[in-house]
């Protein structure tokens, strides 16, 4: 597994970082002229930020010529980039800001927002279906814990009758996640298995003090720790 390097910016420096990034992606190419003009500042103050950019090894520029991103630089600027992104969506999209002013508060905020809280930003807004797993946060949030089972858990279709046991997660994604999450079924419910048919589908549980019929293949989907 690839580790991420770890690189200290300032704010100011990440504005340059970003700014290169999106100047990049929209024409192709990024220089002192662009960026100056990009973030309002002077040429002047854009060379002394490349500068510093250059000495962490994030930025590559012949003299004269067009500035480019090292394999660190897009990295550490994508995930700038990202965080933004997810800034945006949160405050535009779930909380209802105005766009302009959400855009301008993510600016800001994302030079501040520390990678635990980014995180768990990411994962509430996976777990409530904002996300897809084409979004940018999937490259930067840690899934390690989540890509290994662990020996205690099972799907709940496993589970024996008269069996209890506290969800974990649920692996489905889209319109069968949300549908079992309107049933009840979210991180942390305690579940009972009441009985299952003769072929094992379908299986009936009990959460929340509701009576719930679960087809086999739906139960699959519901990772599960015995208790």
């Amino acid at each position: 597994m690839k580790v991420e390097t770890k690189i200290n910016l300032s704010e100011s420096m990440e504005d340059y970082l970003e700014a290169i990034f999106n100047l990049i992606k929209k024409n192709g190419s990024a220089r002192v002229t662009g960026i100056a003009n990009y973030l309002g500042i002077a040429a002047s103050s854009v060379n002394q930020g490349l500068k510093k950019l250059n000495q962490q090894g994030l930025i590559k520029q012949q003299k004269y010529g067009p500035i480019k991103l090292t394999r660190d630089g897009i990295q550490a600027a994508e995930k700038i980039n990202c965080k933004h992104q997810i800034l945006y969506l949160f405050l535009h999209e779930i909380i209802g800001v105005n766009s302009e002013i959400a855009d301008k508060d993510a600016c800001s905020l994302e030079h501040a927002l520390s990678q635990e809280s980014f995180e768990k930003m990411v994962k509430y807004l996976i777990v409530n279906d904002y996300l897809d797993k084409q979004n940018c946060a999937f490259k930067f949030i840690d899934n390690r814990e989540e890509a290994k089972m662990d020996i205690n858990e099972i799907k709940l279709n496993e589970i024996n009758i008269g069996s209890k046991a506290d969800v974990v997660k649920i692996m489905s994604k889209g319109r069968l996640k949300r549908k079992l999450m309107d049933m009840g079924l979210n991180r942390g419910a305690r579940v009972e298995v009441k009985g299952k048919a003769p072929m094992g589908d379908p299986i009936e549980v009990k959460v929340r003090g509701y009576s719930l019929s679960l087809r086999r293949d739906e139960a699959a989907e519901i990772l599960v720790k015995e208790v």
